[in-house]
């Protein structure tokens, strides 16, 4: 019988992010495990955390029943499968994979073993995005029209660092759209209720050729360093129809300067419409015609990045048993995850295709 404690796979800025929210949750961290030894144990002194390891065996622990994966994209499916066969409940990073049979592989076997899996798209747990979901799925709203928004970051914008996200072995073939793109996506198709049936995508690389020094991408220009190519997309423009005949567009963009991290996404219905941006997460804009626009504000909730992080950790270990149902709720699964990887890989096909419609 597995005790109430979780482990950690990846030692890197995103696994710090879920040891908060399980210090915040009040789950024991046992062991972390990461493939640099000096990373594992930098990790668990920082945290306070027991055991460290490089060797995934350690994850097989008796008293670890919970798994987070905080590990490039291009690893997922080998490590999350290998913990579903031992039994281990899995909170992944997202995408849950970048190949949609391997997706739905994990999917159905997290299934069949009757383990409770889940996907961190958290963005879909500040106060404002609950309080949208309920609006929309209100009869008065009506119908959806219209979804439209963006994604805008400035994170690899040149000079930018060269890391995992370049390589294709473990970052994968695209990258706003899987890195960024997988939140807004989610986000519409969770808020509207409805899927995503078609899509049609225009990719931007806009220097494929750059100068690598030191760790830093430069532009062709720069005087010195080693020449790297880059493939996959700095932005992409997504148009897409739903199946309950709304239609869409989406700006994804990594290269946007003085945006660190903006997602905006506005509906559009039959009697009214709404809209939020992340910039001012406390805000939830409405109106109906004639009527102006008129702004909730949630500043008393969980609203920040990792306070979305904490109302996942929250649901999905209330949905275990572990933790008192204080937040208790649905939470990205991987279903989710795997519908994800399915419109991914119909974006993908839209845009090396010269931008023709593909359905999901």
């Amino acid at each position: 019988m597995h005790q109430r404690q979780a482990a950690i796979w990846g030692a890197g800025g995103i696994a710090q992010t879920h040891a908060m929210a399980l210090r915040a949750v009040g789950i024991p961290i046992r062991t972390v495990v990461n493939h640099n030894e000096a990373a594992a144990r930098a990790f668990a002194e920082q945290w306070g955390v027991p055991r460290w390891s490089t060797d995934p065996a350690a994850l097989l622990d008796e008293a670890v029943g919970s798994v987070h994966v905080c590990t490039p994209p291009g690893l997922h499916y080998e490590m999350v499968k290998f913990l579903l066969e031992h039994g281990r409940h899995v909170l992944c990073e997202k995408p849950l994979c970048l190949d949609p049979d391997e997706a739905g592989e994990l999917a159905r076997l997290a299934r069949e073993k009757g383990l409770a899996c889940a996907v961190n798209l958290n963005v879909r747990f500040h106060p404002a995005c609950q309080e949208a979901k309920a609006r929309v799925a209100d009869p008065a709203f009506g119908p959806v029209f219209l979804v439209h928004g963006a994604y805008l970051q400035e994170f690899h914008a040149l000079p930018a660092p060269y890391g995992w996200r370049y390589d294709e072995a473990v970052g994968g073939t695209m990258r706003a759209v899987t890195e960024i793109g997988t939140h807004w996506l989610d986000l519409a198709e969770y808020l509207t209720g409805e899927r995503i049936t078609a899509v049609q995508a225009l990719f931007g690389c806009f220097q494929p050729q750059r100068v690598l020094k030191d760790g830093m991408m430069e532009p062709p220009e720069a005087a010195e360093g080693v020449p790297v190519t880059v493939r996959s997309e700095d932005s992409a423009l997504l148009h897409f129809r739903m199946a309950g005949g709304a239609i869409g567009s989406a700006v994804l963009s990594e290269v946007s300067h003085g945006r660190t991290n903006r997602l905006t996404l506005e509906i559009t219905g039959k009697h009214r419409s709404l809209w939020w941006d992340s910039e001012a997460s406390t805000a939830l804009h409405g109106a109906s015609r004639g009527s102006g626009v008129r702004t909730a504000l949630y500043p008393f909730g969980f609203n920040g990045f990792t306070d979305t992080f904490i109302t996942l950790a929250e649901r999905y270990y209330a949905a275990l048993g572990w933790t008192a149902p204080a937040q208790q709720g649905d939470f990205p699964t991987f279903e989710d995850g795997a519908r994800l990887a399915r419109l991914c890989r119909a974006v993908e096909r839209s845009a090396r295709e010269d931008g023709v419609w593909a359905d999901v």
